[in-house]
């Protein structure tokens, strides 16, 4: 079945039970799937109209609004369903990820390190810290975030580009080189500046 056809059934479906949390939620996140980042939207805010304590529609209503560059009220959204919700993974974080882009990096540190701690076996918010380290030059602290990272998930291409990165500045140029090549023939998007840096070094 067609993405089309699915989102017919489905939006049939919500507006025949207008009331109905389910009807809207599977809207919503259908649209979400499907890369309709408006209607996902608005569909996670009506059922957060009808069910203001639907918390996995306040998480994906604040990853949604932080992509548009609406910061603060993504954190409004992760902010309260911490509220609710101390030990939600997703919650803290998405929170790292907006306090890093508002320049509050200790705030996200300590969220980075809340979610390693509720999910160590998820490579997220060990890639998120070592992009903290790093900016901090905390070049060994990093690596050995991403070391940890890549024993979860080695097929994670962020990972070998933090690496590439932090080795670099730690002066292990041929690290750097080797973990930076092994990102960008997978198809990790690389910097070019940073490809240029490295290759003149």
């Amino acid at each position: 079945m067609k993405n089309e056809e699915i989102l017919k059934i489905l939006e049939k479906e919500a507006t025949e039970n207008p009331q109905a949390v389910w009807a809207q939620h599977r809207l919503a996140i259908a649209y979400l799937n499907f890369g309709k980042l408006q209607e996902a939207k608005e569909t996670f805010k009506k059922v957060l109209k009808l069910d203001p304590y639907h918390f996995e529609a306040m998480i994906n209503l604040g990853v949604i609004l932080a992509q548009e560059g609406e910061l603060e009220e993504a954190k409004k959204a992760f902010t309260f369903t911490l509220k609710f919700h101390p030990n939600s993974f997703e919650a803290w974080n998405n929170l790292g990820l907006i306090e890093f882009q508002l320049g509050h990096i200790k705030e996200a540190e300590k969220c980075y390190l809340k979610a390693i701690e509720i999910k160590p076996q998820n490579p997220s918010p060990y890639v998120n810290l070592s992009t903290v380290y790093i900016g901090q030059e905390r070049w060994d602290e990093a690596i050995d975030l991403l070391e940890r990272a890549k024993d979860i998930a080695p097929q994670l291409l962020s990972i070998y580009n933090n690496l590439a990165v932090a080795y670099f500045y730690k002066g292990e140029k041929d690290k750097a080189r080797e973990y930076f090549f092994r990102a960008k023939s997978h198809g990790y998007p690389v910097n070019p500046e940073f490809e240029k840096l490295l290759y003149e070094a």
